[in-house]
C-alpha cells in the first residue's frame, strides 16, 4: 500500500500519543500488581490471602467498594455502590471473572467464617482463580503494548521509513525479492505501456464514420417499430441535453454528497485525496464552497478544457498481471465529471431500457403454434405455468435487471451505493459468478432438452484504449446528442497526458484514441456502442440474450444461434474499428452434432476457470493458480510490516484466489468446492512448506509464518490461533480463512445436478397425470368439446405433447433452473457451552457487521464459524475471547488504514 502525505504522520502522531498513555497505564499496574502480590504473599492465613488478592483485582478493575464483611451495618450511605476515588489504574471488563464472580466469592468467603463447609480446598482453588486473574490482566497489557507496536511498524512503513523486510515466503534468498522493485517495475508493465501508448496517441484511421451510420441505419430503420423506437430514444436525449445544458442552479450541497461518495467508489482517488474529499464533506460550509466552485464551472461548460500542463497518470498492476492506467485529474474536475457522468449514465440507461421494452426488441421465446396453445388452453384451462413461472421470463427479468447496461445506475443513489453493501443489488463480482451459474445450468438444460449446447465467451482486445473517439461521437450524434455536448466530450477524450514514472519534466501528449479508466462518463460512451451490438445480436438470432458485462460478453444456444450470434459480433467489430481479444475469445460444444467451422476457436476461461466440454463443467487450470502463487510470493515479500501483510494475503489468498474460483452453485455440485479447497490448500503448501538451508524439512502454514515473524521482530510468542484470524476489536490480526466459507458451503450441497433435472422430468409426470385425470373426470372448464377433422372429440394430449415447450410451460423446468443457479448458504455452527459463558463477557463491545460480539443471532455465518473454532486457545491465552479491551489499542488508527486502498506492487 503506497501513501505518503500528511496523513500518516497524523495518524502517527495520534498513536505515538496513544502508546504513551498506555506505557503509563502499564507501570501503574505492574507497581499495582507487585502490591498486590507481596501483600497476599505476607497473609498469615489462607482467608486473608483470597481477600487480598480480591480486593486488590477489584481495585484494578473499577468494581465496587465491599461492604459485606464489615462489622458496622450503618453502610448504605457511602460504600455499598462507591467506586474508589484513588484508583490510578483500571482494566474494566477485562479478565475471565466478571463482577459477578467477584461479588460471589465475597459472600462465600464471609460465609467461611462461621461455615466449616468452605474448606482450605475451596480457598486455595480461590487463590489459583484469582493469581490466574492477575495474569490475564497482566497478558493484556503486554498485548497492548505488542499491538501498538504493529500499528507503529505499519505506520513506519508507509511514511517511507525504514523498517524491517519481510523474508520472501519461503525463500531463502529475500536480497533477490524485489531491489527497485516499485520505481522500475517490470517488464511486463513496459511491455504493456508501449501497447497502452501506441493505441491512446494514435488516431484511428481505419474507421469509417460514414460506414458507421450506414450501418445503424440498416440497424435501426429497418421497419416501423424500430424507427419508432430510435425516434424517442433521440427525442429524449436531445430534450435532456438541451434542457440539461440550460439550467441555472446545478450542484447543491446535497447533490454534492452523492456525487462524493459516488466518486469514492472509483480508483480514481488516492488516498490522500479522499481523506481531503472526507474532510470537505464533513463541513457544511466547505461544502458549500465547493458547490459553488464548481457551478461556476459548469455554467461555462462549453469553454471547459483540460489544465495545460497535461493530467498525470500512473500504471498500476492488477492482480491479473494486466496494468492499467489511471488519471489523477484536479480534485474539483473529478467531482464535475462524476457529477455530469452519473447525470448521463442515468439518462442512457432509462432511454437504452425504454428501447428493450418497446416492440422494437425481439422477445425471448419459443415459437409456438397457436393450435397448441388452443389444445393447452382446452385440455389443462390455461395455456401459462402456475405463478407464470417459466424458464424464458426468468432469463429476460434477469437479462433486464442485471445485465442489461450493467455499468450505468438507474439512479444517484444507485451510483453512490456500496454494492457489496446491499443485499438488494447484485457486486460486479456476483453478476461475473452468476453468469457461469447461468452457462452450466443452461448447458445442463439444454442438452437434455436438445442434446446439443454450444456457448461463446469473448471481448474487445484493449476496448478501454483503442475505442476510437470518431466511433463514440458517431454513436452519440447517431442517437440524438446535442452537439453542445458533442464538443465537451470531444475534449473531455482528448486530455493532455503524462506518466508520472517520467518525471517532472515529460512532455505531456493529447490523447487520439480510447477512454479513461474508472470514468463514469466513460462507461457511459462504451454502452453506447456496445447497446448497438446488443441490439444486432438480439435482431440476428430473433430474440436471443446477448449477456454482457462491459465488453466481457457471452452467447450461448444452439450451434445455429451461436454461427449468427458470432457473424452478427464480427461485422459490427469491423464497423466499429474494435478487435477480438483472441486470449479471451473461445467456444465450447456440448452434446450431439458435429463441431462448427465458423465459430471462434479457442478455449472458454474466466478467473482460474476453464470449460471442459467432456465433462461438462468449469475446472481449475493449476498451472495459471502455480504462476500466481509465485505472485503472491513476491507480493508478500515487498511487504514491509506484520498489518501490511495480512493486506495482501487477505486480498490475494483470501478474495483473489477465491473470486477466481468462482462462488459454488448447486450446479457446480460439491465436486468444485473439493478442488477448490484442495487447490487452496496447495497453495499454502507451496508458500509456507518449502525446505531451507536452515531447516530442510519446514512445515506449516501462514500462522506459523507469522509466529515465527513476530518472534523474531518483537520478541511475542506462543500466541494462539485465534489471534490471527479474530477480528482486530478484540485485538486480533483478522486474517482471512476462505477455507471456512468453502466448507460451510459443502454441507448444504446434498444433490448433484443431475438428480435435480431428473426429479424436474419425474414432476413433470405427475403433473401431467394429475391433468389427466382431473379432465377425464370433470372435462373441459370452456364447457365444449374439441372435435378432430373426423368430428370426433379429441382424446387428452400424449405426454410427449405435454412436455413440449418446458421453457415457456413447465414450472417444474423452471423450480430446477432457479435451484441450480442458487448460491448454497453457508451452515451455521452450534453454540457451545464453552463459547457462550464466555462471549457473555463481550458485553458493550461493538459488533460490526456481524463480527465477534455478545450477540450469537448478529454474527455472520463465517464469524460464528472462527469464533468457535478458536475460542477455546483465546480463553485458555488472555483468559477471555478479547486478547485486550479495544480502549488500550489505537482501532481508529487501524480502522483509517484498513480504509486506504492497496496498492499492488510492480
Amino acid at each position: 500500500m503506497a501513501s505518503t502525505g500528511a496523513l500518516p504522520q497524523t495518524l502517527k502522531s495520534i498513536t505515538a500519543t496513544k502508546i504513551n498513555e498506555l506505557s503509563k497505564q502499564r507501570v501503574l499496574f505492574d507497581k499495582r500488581k507487585e502490591e498486590i502480590l507481596a501483600a497476599a504473599t505476607a497473609a498469615t492465613d489462607l482467608r486473608t490471602r483470597v481477600r487480598t488478592l480480591l480486593d486488590g483485582l477489584s481495585r484494578l478493575k473499577g468494581y465496587p467498594k465491599d461492604a459485606l464483611d464489615k462489622d458496622d451495618l450503618d453502610l448504605d450511605a457511602d460504600s455499598s455502590a462507591d467506586e474508589f476515588d484513588d484508583v490510578d489504574v483500571k482494566t474494566p471488563g477485562m479478565g475471565q471473572l466478571h463482577w459477578a464472580d467477584h461479588t460471589n466469592i465475597r459472600r462465600f468467603l464471609l460465609q467461611g467464617r462461621y461455615d466449616a463447609s468452605i474448606s482450605d480446598t475451596t480457598l486455595q482453588r480461590w487463590i489459583a482463580q484469582l493469581e490466574n486473574e492477575l495474569r490475564y490482566l497482566e497478558l493484556k497489557h503486554e498485548h497492548a503494548s505488542f499491538y501498538s507496536k504493529l500499528v507503529t511498524e505499519w505506520l513506519t512503513q508507509l511514511d517511507g521509513q525504514p523498517a524491517t523486510p519481510t523474508e520472501h515466503t519461503g525463500e531463502t534468498d529475500s536480497k533477490k525479492s524485489d531491489v527497485g522493485f516499485e520505481s522500475v517495475g517490470r517488464a511486463e508493465m513496459h511491455e504493456q505501456r508501449m501497447q497502452w501508448e501506441s493505441l491512446v496517441f494514435t488516431t484511428a484511421n481505419h474507421v469509417d464514420e460514414s460506414s458507421i451510420r450506414s450501418y445503424l441505419d440498416g440497424l435501426f430503420l429497418k421497419d416501423e417499430l424500430t424507427k419508432q423506437a430510435l425516434k424517442k430514444l433521440r427525442e429524449s436525449l436531445q430534450s435532456f441535453g438541451n434542457e440539461f445544458s440550460t439550467q441555472g442552479d446545478w450542484l447543491d450541497v446535497d447533490e454534492l454528497q452523492w456525487v462524493s461518495k459516488a466518486l469514492m467508489k472509483t480508483d480514481l482517488l488516492s488516498n490522500e485525496k479522499s481523506a481531503i474529499l472526507k474532510e470537505f464533506m464533513r463541513n457544511k460550509e466547505v461544502t458549500q464552497e465547493v458547490a459553488d466552485v464548481l457551478n461556476m464551472r459548469l455554467a461555462s461548460l462549453d469553454s471547459w478544457i483540460w489544465g495545460e500542463d497535461g493530467i498525470p497518470i500512473e500504471m498500476r498492476r492488477q492482480l491479473n498481471g494486466k496494468y492499467r492506467v489511471y488519471m489523477d485529474e484536479d480534485l474539483l474536475d473529478s467531482l464535475m465529471l462524476q457529477y455530469l457522468g452519473t447525470k448521463w449514465a442515468i439518462k442512457l440507461r432509462s432511454v437504452f431500457t425504454k428501447f428493450l421494452e418497446s416492440h422494437a426488441w425481439c422477445p425471448i421465446q419459443e415459437k409456438i403454434p397457436e393450435e397448441h396453445k388452443e389444445r393447452r388452453k382446452y385440455f389443462l384451462g390455461t395455456t401459462s405455468p402456475p405463478g407464470s413461472s417459466s424458464i424464458n421470463k426468468l432469463r429476460s427479468e434477469t437479462y433486464r435487471q442485471e445485465y442489461f447496461m450493467s455499468q450505468l445506475p438507474d439512479s444517484a443513489e444507485e451510483g453512490a451505493r456500496n454494492y457489496d453493501d446491499n443485499t438488494e443489488y447484485k457486486s460486479a463480482l456476483d453478476k461475473k459468478h452468476s453468469l457461469l451459474h447461468r452457462l452450466i445450468t443452461e448447458s445442463l438444460i439444454q442438452k437434455n432438452l436438445r442434446g446439443e449446447f454450444a456457448a461463446i465467451r469473448s471481448d474487445y482486445k484493449w476496448f478501454g484504449p483503442s475505442l476510437p473517439h470518431a466511433t463514440t461521437l458517431t454513436v452519440l450524434e447517431y442517437f440524438g446528442v446535442p452537439q453542445m455536448w458533442l464538443s465537451f466530450f470531444k475534449a473531455f477524450l482528448e486530455a493532455p497526458m503524462r506518466f508520472v514514472q517520467d518525471g517532472p519534466e515529460a512532455q505531456s501528449r493529447v490523447r487520439k484514441r480510447g477512454i479513461p479508466m474508472s470514468h463514469t462518463l466513460s462507461d457511459c460512451f462504451g454502452e453506447s456502442v456496445l447497446f448497438c451490438m446488443d441490439y444486432a445480436i438480439n435482431q440476428a438470432t430473433d430474440g436471443d440474450i446477448l449477456y454482457r458485462l462491459h465488453d466481457d460478453f457471452w452467447f450461448w444456444g444452439s450451434q445455429k444461434d451461436c454461427e449468427q450470434a458470432w457473424k452478427a459480433m464480427a461485422n459490427f467489430a469491423d464497423v466499429m474499428g474494435l478487435e477480438f481479444n483472441e486470449e479471451k475469445t473461445g467456444t465450447v460444444q456440448m452434446g450431439e452434432g458435429s463441431r462448427s467451422e465458423t465459430l471462434p476457436v479457442g478455449d472458454i476461461r474466466w478467473g482460474f476457470l476453464i470449460l471442459d466440454a467432456k465433462q461438462g463443467r468449469f475446472i481449475i487450470d493449476q498451472e495459471q493458480v502455480d504462476r500466481h502463487i509465485e505472485e503472491l510470493g513476491r507480493q508478500l515479500s515487498s511487504c514491509k510490516s506484520v498489518f501490511e501483510w495480512v493486506q495482501a494475503w487477505n486480498g490475494y489468498f483470501g478474495r483473489f484466489f477465491i473470486n477466481n474460483f468462482a462462488k459454488p452453485a448447486l450446479c457446480f455440485g460439491r465436486d468444485h468446492i473439493d478442488m477448490a479447497v484442495s487447490t487452496l490448500s496447495r497453495i499454502e503448501e507451496a508458500l509456507f512448506n518449502k525446505p531451507s538451508e536452515k531447516n530442510m524439512q519446514a512445515k506449516g502454514g501462514v500462522t506459523m509464518y507469522l509466529r515465527a515473524v513476530i518472534a523474531e521482530r518483537f520478541d511475542v510468542h506462543d500466541l494462539p490461533e485465534g489471534f490471527f484470524y479474530y477480528p482486530v476489536e478484540l485485538g486480533g490480526l483478522e486474517l482471512l480463512n476462505p477455507f471456512v466459507r468453502l466448507l460451510s458451503m459443502r454441507e448444504n450441497i446434498n444433490r448433484t445436478p443431475q438428480k435435480t433435472l431428473e426429479k424436474a422430468i419425474l414432476a413433470d409426470e405427475e403433473r401431467y397425470q394429475r391433468y389427466k385425470e382431473k379432465f377425464e373426470k370433470e372435462g373441459s372448464q370452456s364447457g365444449t368439446i374439441l372435435r378432430g377433422s373426423d368430428d370426433l372429440p379429441l382424446p387428452f394430449p400424449s405426454l410427449d405433447e405435454f412436455i413440449r415447450y418446458p421453457e415457456t410451460f413447465s414450472v417444474s423446468y423452471y423450480t430446477a433452473y432457479r435451484n441450480l443457479i442458487a448460491v448454497p448458504s453457508e451452515m451455521d455452527v452450534s453454540p457451545t457451552g464453552s463459547f457462550t459463558k464466555n462471549q457473555t463477557g463481550l458485553a458493550g463491545k461493538i459488533n460490526k457487521s456481524g463480527r465477534v460480539g455478545p450477540s450469537w443471532s448478529q454474527m455472520t455465518p463465517y464469524w460464528r464459524w472462527v469464533a468457535e473454532l478458536y475460542h477455546d486457545e483465546m480463553v485458555r491465552t488472555y483468559g477471555s475471547l478479547a486478547a485486550v479491551n479495544r480502549e488500550f489499542m489505537p482501532l481508529g488508527v487501524v480502522k483509517t488504514l484498513k480504509e486506504g486502498r492497496f496498492r499492488w506492487q510492480g
